[in-house]
């Protein structure tokens, strides 16, 4: 007996309230096995080296030490 067989003998021994649900986990596997569509990688620029010194207008992150 094929597996085709064995799940259509074993769904007909089913409510039509199982059946119902056998068809919903059916119909998500299916969905669960097409690919995910690939998104655009981000365009990102890399962030410019500061080398120690505070960017103009930065008054904030200048850290007072007294």
């Amino acid at each position: 007996m094929t597996v085709e067989e064995q799940i259509l003998e074993t769904l007909h021994t089913l409510p039509p309230e199982q059946q119902a649900e056998v068809l919903d986990f059916a119909e998500f596997l299916r969905l669960r096995l097409k690919p995910a569509p690939q998104l655009p990688a981000a365009d990102l620029k890399p962030l410019p080296s500061l080398e120690g010194r505070v960017p103009p207008g930065w008054k904030d992150a200048i850290y007072d030490h007294r």
